[in-house]
């Protein structure tokens, strides 16, 4: 009966960003319990709570005051993307060169929770195409170099998660989190201060994940940044190769 009801009022609602918000409230009505959880954990009135929806419709996102993101799973009871996330984090965040948000296990009745700093900064899906344009080269360079140096990794701590703990790292191959073309949060000058979600971290070819990146950054008039960004990834892989010679 809630898909049902679900289905019938999204039908009425364009805006696709909400009419997922709308669809999972009403399908899964436990999500009011998790807003009130948020709202208690926050300890004052007058606490300002946003939600969404995760991608896939997988997670009911909670964000309080704009400082902590609270993410709550929807279909499993999210023990095991927790953890592996947990693991991945601690693992790559001292390597990254941008910034990711820390995050924090909590247990709420039966189902494990994500907490997270808040990563401030805009979307570069939101960035207009103008903006992208005149610092596309700046852009495209922090992207590279963070595709390398997180790639190139081989933490000792995570190799238990490869589908081949013996696979080594090379080129566009390695750590990756796949969904690149909009998870970057850039400041007002284009600096990029944080790379989110990296539930979907695997190690693995970068290549199915450009290719969707560049189509979609072409669709949205950021012009040429896949190719921008291929260009410094070759000439630093180049470089790091030529160092490993000497």
């Amino acid at each position: 009966m809630h898909h049902f009801l679900s289905n019938v009022v999204c039908l009425f609602i364009p805006i696709k960003t909400l009419r997922d918000k709308v669809r999972v409230m009403i399908r899964y009505p436990q999500t009011l319990s998790y807003i009130k959880y948020v709202r208690k954990y926050a300890g004052k009135k007058g606490a300002k709570i946003k939600t969404r929806v995760g991608r896939g419709c997988r997670n009911f996102v909670v964000v309080l005051d704009d400082k902590w993101v609270f993410k709550f799973p929807l279909f499993t009871d999210g023990r095991e993307i927790a953890y592996r996330e947990q693991r991945i984090l601690e693992a790559l965040a001292p390597i990254s060169p941008i910034k990711i948000p820390a995050m924090k296990i909590i247990h709420y009745k039966d189902i494990v929770v994500r907490k997270y700093q808040f990563a401030h900064g805009t979307l570069l899906s939101d960035v207009a195409p103008s903006v992208v344009a005149s610092n596309r080269g700046h852009i495209a360079r922090q992207i590279a170099n963070m595709l390398y140096v997180v790639g190139m990794a081989d933490p000792k701590e995570i190799r238990d998660l490869k589908d081949n703990p013996n696979d080594k790292p090379g080129y566009l191959y390695g750590w990756f989190q796949g969904d690149i073309w909009q998870n970057f949060m850039l400041d007002e000058n284009c600096n990029i201060t944080y790379f989110i979600d990296w539930e979907d971290t695997k190690f693995q070819s970068f290549l199915p994940a450009i290719r969707v990146a560049t189509r979609t950054w072409e669709k949205r008039d950021y012009r040429y940044m896949g190719v921008d960004v291929m260009a410094e990834y070759g000439r630093l892989y180049l470089q790091g190769c030529k160092k490993t010679k000497k």
